[in-house]
């Protein structure tokens, strides 16, 4: 009779075993399908306030902490100033809580690189645009005006070698050929 209270021990012990690795395994399936459901904003949300660095598409690398999150953009403070970057031509980033999940304040979300341009026209504020593509073409001025899907950049410099824009003439900036927005001073 002990032989056979062994033998019926030994298989609730195998039981219990089998039990918690399946738990296991459940467990970690879940948390799988929970993150196929995180977006790239929502994992940056949870980064805000964080120090980050960014790699982009133009091969600039930009360290500071995330301060504002929008649709499809965000805003680095750097040591150089602030610093929009649009979503689109981030390539990765480091640093941060790479273990949190969050939600920017939905009014923040909703913000379009469109409504950042707005403020910075209202502001007057001097900016200078790093273009997409790996050129090295950059342009700089103040936001004169923002469409839907452009800008226009008054009193401008553009820069690639030697070339020079001429000041005054407006320039229609696509938003997407935007990688990068220095916010002067």
């Amino acid at each position: 009779m002990a032989h056979l209270d062994l033998l019926f021990r030994d298989y609730e012990i195998q039981m219990e075993a089998q039990k918690h690795r399946d738990y296991e395994a459940d467990a970690r399936e879940l948390r799988q399908i929970e993150l196929s459901r995180v977006t790239v904003a929502d994992r940056l949300a949870a980064q805000l306030g964080q120090l980050l660095t960014i790699h982009g598409s133009t091969g600039d690398i930009w360290r500071g902490r995330l301060e504002t999150l929008g649709l499809g953009w965000l805003q680095l403070e750097t040591d150089a100033g602030g610093l929009i970057l649009p979503l689109a031509h981030l390539l990765y980033w480091e640093g941060g809580n790479h273990q949190a999940v969050g939600e920017a304040h939905e009014v923040s979300r909703k913000l379009t690189l469109g409504s950042a341009l707005r403020a910075l026209s209202a502001a007057q504020r001097d900016i200078h645009i790093y273009h997409a593509g790996g050129t090295g073409l950059t342009s700089a001025g103040k936001v004169w005006a923002v469409g839907a899907d452009y800008c226009e950049i008054v009193g401008l410099q553009a820069h690639k070698e030697d070339a020079r824009g001429t000041r005054g003439t407006p320039r229609c900036v696509l938003f997407t050929s935007i990688a990068a927005i220095r916010v002067a001073g």
